[in-house]
């Protein structure tokens, strides 16, 4: 399986999870659909740092972005929203960068506290995410254990400290089933459209939150 059919595979459960979210929000299934989208984008990231021949364009690329999706994620989910995928994306990718320079995981913590902070999407949850990706690369089994722990008990521990619906914690157990379709992966690139899925991003959410605000009118 190549990375253009992983890419093919989170965009898809990415606009089922937002569809859900956005026009049919007491139907879960969608949502616990969209749990595959994440660790597939947080895996493309660190195999993105391994393969890359700029890593400063990169992390440009990834910033870019997520200054044009802002506006469009604030209108399908709100503005008290915080900041899009692509923020926690980038910082993620920073991460990767400080381990491979530094060797410290104190300062990845600390990198991953300033997600949370600026209230990423995903956080400092999202960040380890990424850096276990990247330290657990050539360990399928390791990289399966490490974040099967996060998700089995670190993400619903935080939604019994929340105080939002806990629910949506509960439920990212089955963003697991996405560790099916990178057990599968074979280092290809497959296909080269890079900016249709950068561009993907900020264009259904925009298309969502105009639905959103034609519904409420």
């Amino acid at each position: 399986m190549s990375s253009f059919q992983l890419k093919l595979i989170a965009i898809t459960s990415m606009l089922i999870d937002h569809t859900g979210a956005v026009v049919f929000p007491d139907l879960i299934v969608f949502r616990i659909v969209g749990r595959l989208a994440f660790p597939l984008f947080a895996f493309l990231i660190a195999e993105g740092y391994h393969y890359t021949s700029n890593l400063k364009l990169y992390f440009l690329r990834l910033s870019i972005f997520a200054l044009i999706s802002q506006y469009p994620f604030w209108l399908a989910f709100g503005f008290d929203a915080g900041l899009n995928i692509f923020f926690t994306l980038a910082v993620g990718l920073m991460a990767i960068h400080l381990h491979e320079k530094y060797e410290n995981f104190i300062l990845i913590i600390g990198v991953a506290l300033i997600a949370d902070l600026i209230s990423t999407d995903y956080g400092m949850f999202g960040v380890l995410l990424i850096y276990l990706m990247h330290i657990c690369r050539d360990d399928f089994r390791k990289m399966l254990t490490y974040i099967g722990v996060l998700y089995i008990f670190v993400f619903p521990l935080s939604g019994l400290l929340a105080s939002e619906d806990s629910i949506q914690y509960f439920i990212q157990i089955f963003a697991l089933l996405s560790f099916v379709f990178i057990g599968y992966y074979d280092g290809r690139e497959g296909i080269k459209l890079k900016f249709l899925f950068y561009l993907f991003y900020p264009v259904h959410l925009l298309i969502l939150g105009l639905l959103f605000a034609g519904f409420n009118l």
